[in-house]
């Protein structure tokens, strides 16, 4: 009776370990600590009639990514940015990134950035809300878009709106 106690326990210890292993790990994704920014917002417009707003945490929530990726101008160097993909954003509404013709993205310092058909069917564009394992510094956020192996002018910083043509 006692060889099946113990058997029966260390299979549940096991169990609980490996659980605990595979939900710290994260599947590969940096597990942000947004809790100073989760309410901070982005519009996305060219979706519906009207303009859609999304907050960092509704960004979290969806399946991210976390990749270490380099732009090809000197500028930055190479990042590591967390959240999830336009393609990932887009689904969420019926959509594909490859539907969209043009995105224009804003930038609360007035800077801005226009991707056209050549990025969007082919390239991943991440919405991150994290860079390096930490939440975005106020010089960044609330969103930056990193484009994996691009002009790092494409890399706009402080987003507040995304507008979408089809």
């Amino acid at each position: 009776m006692w060889s099946k106690i113990n058997t029966v326990a260390a299979v549940l210890l096991a169990l609980i370990l490996g659980l605990t292993s595979l939900c710290m790990s994260g599947c590969g994704t940096d597990d942000i600590d947004i809790s100073g920014c989760a309410d901070e917002t982005i519009t996305l417009s060219g979706i519906t009639d009207e303009d859609i707003t999304l907050t960092i945490a509704d960004l979290k929530a969806m399946d991210c990514v976390t990749k270490t990726c380099e732009s090809t101008s000197d500028k930055i160097g190479k990042v590591r940015a967390t959240g999830p993909t336009l393609d990932t954003v887009l689904q969420q509404f019926g959509m594909k990134q490859s539907d969209v013709q043009k995105v224009h993205i804003y930038a609360k310092d007035e800077y801005d950035a226009k991707l056209g058909p050549d990025v969007l069917e082919t390239e991943e564009v991440i919405l991150a809300f994290g860079i390096g394992g930490e939440p975005l510094g106020e010089e960044d956020a609330p969103v930056r878009i990193i484009i994996p192996d691009s002009d790092s002018a494409y890399w706009v910083r402080m987003v507040e709106r995304i507008e979408l043509e089809d």
